[in-house]
């Protein structure tokens, strides 16, 4: 059973990384919860990749803290895998940082870093969709 983070979780996730303060609760809310959505029973975004990508995506999209949305994005989404048996292999802190700033620019697809997040994890025997 997947297990999700709270809004609580990437809000002290947010605090470790970043001093400024959250702006909009119901932002983060709405990102925080999009990696759950479904519809008819099933998981819109069935694999821990896309889970994991669109977990990215929305935190870096929602712009709920007054700084150091990128960082959180990235820290939740390893965060996200870690809890969930996936240990990505090391990335340096430049492509990472380049990769996120990306994401936040609209460069990647959701599915693009899907697929990132899934070549990244070594032992990955686990369906992409």
């Amino acid at each position: 059973m997947t297990q999700f983070l709270t809004v609580d979780e990437v809000i002290a996730l947010h605090e470790s990384v970043c001093s400024e303060p959250l702006i909009d609760r119901g932002k983060l809310e709405g990102a925080v919860g999009q990696p759950q959505a479904s519809f008819d029973g099933a998981f819109l975004y069935p694999s821990i990749y896309s889970q994991a990508s669109i977990l990215m995506h929305c935190i870096c999209g929602a712009h709920a803290f007054l700084d150091g949305n990128k960082r959180t994005a990235w820290v939740a989404t390893l965060t996200f895998l870690s809890l969930n048996g996936v240990e990505i292999s090391y990335v340096d802190p430049e492509t990472m940082s380049e990769y996120v700033k990306e994401v936040a620019e609209g460069v990647h697809t959701q599915q693009d870093t899907a697929f990132w997040l899934a070549a990244l994890d070594p032992s990955n025997t686990r369906p992409l969709e």
